[in-house]
């Protein structure tokens, strides 16, 4: 025992028991273990490995998630862990305890740091080398996970998985040719022995891909033939896919079309395969065609849909393409659509609306195909009688097609009457009242657009989509426990529907009820969705870490590095960036008026909360007693949320560095959004850093430079620098930089904008903010151009509609004059009504009859 430290050693007797204590952690027998620590460390109270041990086997035979009772338990186990460092800083055993408590409450740099101390203690051990990869992996230290491979591998060459663990670890750096040689190496060692075939197709084509992803081609080519003749793989699926990118990328063009050819015999409806397949003719239909090149398009897909009659895919391709036979198609399509009763072809379709001339074609085909339904004509100039649903299906298309948001002009009210004669024909249908839900939405009038999704809800009581989408339109509505009511059908019954949805990170939800709570005024709740969502990203990156020894072990390395790109760019979700936005507003708001953290109630919702948090006492000591009678122990509760209401992230004593915390994943994940840069803008100029605030309108020019919101911020900041006083090479700086962006002379430079931008309302509305900026006092002239949103040229918007409202009364204008004139472009619009017929519609709808609810 003289190699070990002397106050490290034990008799026999402890050291006997000492083994226990890790045989009886590893087989989750943690009471025994913990026993046999006690009596170790009656006699030896500083032994720090026994502490560490005791330390690890308490933390882990806690419930997860923790509860009320184990919460304290927790905290004697960090804390035990603290001392046994103290004790004994040069174990590895007491850095690798530290390194995994760390690591279980998601404290990634800590445990870094104790897990490379544990290592420098105990630089072969095993178990401390997987946790050291796996986290190295998960921070992104991928040299260090590289060279921890490489030491592993050395310890344990005959384990196949760590060889290709090292593959993956090399391609992570970006050494390809390094990843080739180890998986050759590895082959050339097992001769195809070992793993199931499964488990060598994985590998096999992960190392095809490799080869593809680093241009590779011939040697891709090489090992994708070789693991086919092997019949490790079969051209089918992925690797058929393979073989065609690389005897394409190799200009081998008539074996490339012979294996698209076989690719769309397995799979007729892939619009990837004939992409592919023109492609390999040197016709890419993603790029603008010259008219030779769209006949040769347009006669492939020709063949092809005569080849495979039944698929829809080289006809709805044909679409995209075409121009001058585009209506003969388009018709052809639609017909074939409408006579099969798709309620899904209006979806298929809107895809070419981003071309305004198809746009119309598509409306001109739909209004004849109506007409000659309701004259009960053929839709083919024969004698053949269309389906009795044709006319129905055709309505529900037109109806939708009227209201999209591309349209130049909708037509809330005719598509409302069209849908009406569509719920005539079949008034059991949910799709024509979700379709008049999704218009009365468009037309603004979101409280009776709720209405018209509760009565497709309650057609179907079993539904869940249609709840989901029900509960969504009321939160739109505002009608927040009225949604959660709905989602409570679906939800588990011991928790709140709010709670469980949460837990089941429904992203839609967290976001719909934080808006909704953001328009009623209640930002603290609102922050509260909003922090739930952004918690719900954070644990996707956390949940990653088990995956980087499982996905090894079971030979997915494709899988794995889909998952490791996915992770390192997961805030680029739009739901993340419209959630950032939000909360950033209302902190932005919260630091111009601090008011907004006080709660403002009246007399009588006082005495009602006083009155509910009184029965909540009663109810809890009640719950209390009859717990201390059955025996139940209380302890076992969740541990609570200790700011249910959000007022604690509200009331927070810096709300622009609350918002700046925010900001900064949008800047590494969403830096090609103008959105980052003008939300960053209006963080950093209410903190002063005037030369980052500069950076931001600098980076979002780069973007759009017509951002209506970015053109508001130009003529803020060059108003605003121009007032304050600035260090002399900060503000040359600035103004230097400034030159290329925005003119000295606002007034001319606002006016060319808002002639360059006449027919867009959001475009209008910026002028007419940066108006209001220039000329505070003069309320008519910004009146002047917020009336510019009323020219029928300008495609209506109930939000800029209703911002207009705001601004014009901000600025003192006649607000009222303004909302009959939006209220006559939309007038369906609630957004835009008065306080009182709000109430009115609100009740109204509140009375209606309602639909016999079925399936409930």
């Amino acid at each position: 025992m003289s190699h070990i430290p002397k106050h490290r050693q034990l008799p026999d007797k402890e050291q006997k028991l000492f083994r226990e204590v890790l045989q009886n952690y590893e087989l989750r027998q943690y009471k025994k273990s913990l026993k046999a620590a006690d009596t170790i460390l009656k006699k030896f109270p500083n032994h720090g490995e026994t502490l560490a041990l005791k330390a690890l086997t308490l933390h882990s035979s806690l419930p997860q998630p923790p509860t009320v009772g184990s919460v304290p338990k927790a905290e004697e186990a960090e804390a035990m862990a603290r001392t046994a460092i103290r004790k004994d800083m040069t174990s590895h055993i007491t850095w690798h305890v530290l390194g995994i408590l760390a690591k279980s409450r998601k404290d990634w740099d800590e445990a870094s740091k104790a897990f490379n101390m544990a290592r420098k203690q105990d630089p072969d051990n095993i178990p401390l080398i997987r946790d050291a990869i796996a986290l190295s992996a998960h921070t992104r230290q991928h040299q260090a996970a590289l060279e921890a491979r490489h030491h592993y591998v050395t310890l344990r060459p005959q384990i196949r998985a760590s060889w290709y663990a090292l593959m993956a670890s090399h391609e992570l750096v970006g050494d390809v040719d390094e990843a080739l040689r180890v998986f050759d190496s590895v082959a050339d060692m097992a001769k195809g022995e070992g793993g199931t075939r499964p488990e060598r197709a994985q590998v096999h084509l992960h190392v095809v891909r490799m080869c593809v992803e680093a241009g590779k081609w011939e040697q891709a080519e090489v090992r994708l033939d070789a693991a086919v003749k092997s019949k490790t793989l079969s051209l089918r699926g992925e690797a058929s896919e393979l073989k065609a990118a690389i005897l394409v990328a190799l200009g081998r063009r008539e074996e490339a079309e012979d294996t698209y050819r076989s690719l769309l015999e397995q799979n007729p409806d892939n619009l990837a395969y004939y992409r592919g397949f023109l492609f390999n003719k040197s016709l890419d239909i993603t790029a603008p065609l010259d008219d030779d090149a769209r006949q040769k398009v347009l006669k492939t897909l020709a063949a092809f849909a005569e080849t495979y009659p039944r698929s829809p895919a080289p006809r709805r391709l044909s679409l995209d393409v075409a121009t001058d036979t585009f209506a003969e198609l388009a018709q052809t399509y639609i017909v074939a659509g409408l006579e099969r009763g798709i309620p899904s072809l209006f979806v298929d379709i809107k895809g070419l609306y981003r071309d305004q001339d198809k746009l119309r074609a598509v409306g001109d085909i739909v209004e004849g195909l109506v007409k000659k339904l309701e004259a009960e004509a053929s839709l083919h100039g024969d004698d053949s009688i269309p389906p009795p649903t044709a006319l129905l299906w055709a309505y529900y298309f037109l109806a939708l097609h009227l209201t999209h948001p591309l349209q130049p002009t909708p037509d809330h009210a005719r598509s409302l009457s069209l849908l009406a004669l569509a719920l005539k024909h079949t008034p059991t249908l949910p799709e024509l009242y979700m379709a008049k839900a999704r218009v009365l939405k468009r037309a603004g009038d979101a409280q009776a657009a709720a209405v018209a999704m509760e009565d497709a809800r309650l057609l179907d009581g079993q539904d869940r989509f249609l709840n989901g989408k029900a509960a969504k339109y009321w939160l739109a509505a505002g009608a927040v426990a009225k949604a959660e009511e709905l989602l409570a059908m679906f939800t588990k019954k011991d928790l709140t529907a709010a709670q469980d949805l949460i837990d089941m990170q429904c992203l839609w939800f967290m976001q719909a009820e934080g808006d909704a709570y953001a328009r009623a005024g209640n930002f603290a709740m609102a922050l509260k969705r909003y922090h739930n969502l952004f918690a719900t990203f954070q644990d996707y990156q956390d949940d990653e870490y088990d995956f980087h020894g499982y996905c090894m072990r079971r030979y997915t390395l494709n899988a794995y590095m889909q998952l490791v790109r996915y992770e390192d760019q997961i805030r680029t979700h739009p739901a993340y960036l419209r959630a950032a936005a939000a909360a950033i507003d209302i902190y932005v708001k919260v630091a111009d008026d601090p008011s907004l953290t006080e709660e403002k109630l009246s007399a009588e919702e006082e005495a009602e909360r006083k009155k509910a948090a009184k029965k909540a006492q009663k109810a809890e000591q009640k719950a209390k007693k009859a717990a201390a009678a059955t025996g139940d122990k209380t302890d076992d509760a969740p541990v609570p949320d200790d700011d249910p209401t959000g007022s604690k992230l509200l009331k927070t004593d810096s709300p622009l560095d609350a918002a700046l915390k925010i900001w900064e994943p949008l800047e590494v994940h969403q830096k090609d959004k103008v959105e980052t840069w003008t939300l960053g803008y209006e963080v950093f100029v209410r903190k002063g850093l005037y030369l980052r605030a500069l950076k931001a309108l600098r980076a979002g020019a780069a973007i759009d430079k017509e951002d209506p919101t970015l053109h508001r911020q130009l003529i803020h900041f060059r108003q605003t620098v121009s007032t304050i006083e600035l260090p002399a090479t900060s503000k040359a700086v600035i103004n230097e930089a400034l030159a290329s962006l925005v003119p000295a002379d606002l007034a001319p430079f606002n006016a060319a904008y808002l002639s360059s931008h006449s027919t867009s309302a959001p475009h209008i509305l910026g002028a007419a903010q940066a108006q209001a900026l220039l000329a505070p006092t003069d309320a008519p002239a910004v009146l002047a151009t917020l009336e510019k949103l009323v020219d029928p040229a300008v495609p209506p918007s109930s939000a800029v509609f209703a911002a207009a409202l705001a601004l014009a009364a901000k600025v003192g204008a006649d607000v009222d004059a303004l909302r009959a004139k939006v209220r006559a472009r939309l007038p369906l619009a609630l957004d835009l009504a008065g306080p009182q017929e709000k109430a009115d519609r609100v009740l109204e709808s509140e009375v209606a009859p309602r639909p016999a609810e079925n399936g409930a």
